[in-house]
């Protein structure tokens, strides 16, 4: 697989080119899924729920084994629930409206020149919308639902190993000794928390990041071959182990995922904060919030342009790989 640069270049390339009108109305298509995200994560009706899972997550996972003093436990209860309650909030809107988007942007920034010239003679825009929404949306259903399932399944494995971690560490002694045996024994304890939880944090950083990186090549592949489900999961999970660099796939989208928490951070800065202050919503405020909302819309879209050039950049490789094997089994019948 190509560089992570390089794919950047390419994606951003792609997005520019085709911006009108095919990036446009995918973007537009996009924002009522980023307007419904950015509210979800940072409106207070959401936000007391989020905070009662948190803290029966919490309870669960300190019976589980998990030390009350670990900052790991704080850090994954409140991300947990505070993720759980958006996608909730979001998932009817995930489903229908970014998907759509998803659809046009890998449909038109795959597809070659001629054979956009060639659709757009033969039919209007709209119509040929509608065919590829015929064509890609059902599979891509399916795979987003396989998706929610891969990520679950993610979470459950990193806390399994989380949890056997700690009480594999509490079972040699290494938390701690009980109190009254003196106080170094509670001072390496708490740094062997504490380096398990920075452990801990790491690998379940990576481990999500690389979740998603399937997740989101697995939409593009069923957008792009009209194959859905657990197919378009396994597959972009071929894909990216066959590449042998899925740590590059996770580097280009790294941009687009910093530039979408920027723009909730300011979301969160410019819209929610005056309307938790005053309680009211004037017209600066709505205007603003459509238009940070219509940027995180964009943003959206360009992630999965960057995916789509990594869906590309696979296949290459794996072309490649087969005429080198093919070379290969020709050399050796001539010897």
């Amino acid at each position: 697989m190509g560089s992570a640069g390089k794919i950047m270049r390419t994606a951003l390339h792609a997005f520019f080119r085709h911006y009108h009108p095919a990036s446009s109305a995918a973007s537009l298509l996009a924002l009522p899924f980023s307007a419904a995200a950015l509210l979800s994560r940072s409106h207070p009706a959401l936000l007391a729920p989020s905070h009662f899972l948190s803290r029966r997550l919490r309870r669960v996972l300190v019976a589980a084994g998990f030390p009350p003093a670990s900052q790991l436990l704080f850090l994954l209860s409140h991300r947990l629930s505070q993720r759980a309650c958006a996608f909730i909030a979001s998932l009817p809107f995930s489903l229908s409206f970014l998907l759509l988007a998803k659809v046009v942007a890998v449909h038109c920034c795959s597809c070659s020149e001629q054979r956009q010239r060639q659709r757009h003679r033969r039919a209007p825009p709209a119509i040929v919308v509608g065919q590829l929404v015929r064509s890609s949306y059902p599979a891509m259903a399916r795979t987003q639902l396989v998706n929610c399932l891969a990520l679950l399944l993610a979470n459950a494995a990193v806390f399994a190993a989380l949890l056997a971690a700690f009480n594999a560490a509490e079972a040699l002694h290494l938390l701690g000794i009980p109190s009254g045996s003196g106080s170094n024994g509670g001072g390496s304890g708490s740094r062997a928390v504490l380096a398990l939880s920075a452990v801990g944090v790491i690998v379940y950083s990576v481990a999500l990041a690389n979740a998603a990186a399937v997740c989101n090549l697995a939409t593009v592949v069923a957008a792009a071959e009209g194959r859905g489900g657990v197919r378009a999961m396994l597959k972009a999970l071929l894909m990216l182990l066959r590449a042998g660099d899925a740590a590059t796939a996770v580097a280009a989208s790294l941009p687009a995922s910093l530039a979408a928490a920027a723009v909730e951070a300011l979301f969160q800065l410019r819209v929610m904060r005056p309307y938790t202050t005053t309680g009211k919503v004037t017209a600066g405020m709505l205007f603003e919030g459509l238009l940070v909302a219509y940027i995180h819309a964009m943003i959206c879209v360009l992630d999965t342009v960057i995916t789509s050039m990594v869906y590309q950049t696979c296949k290459v490789s794996h072309s490649c790989d087969l005429l080198e094997l093919e070379l290969e089994g020709k050399d050796d019948l001539r010897v």
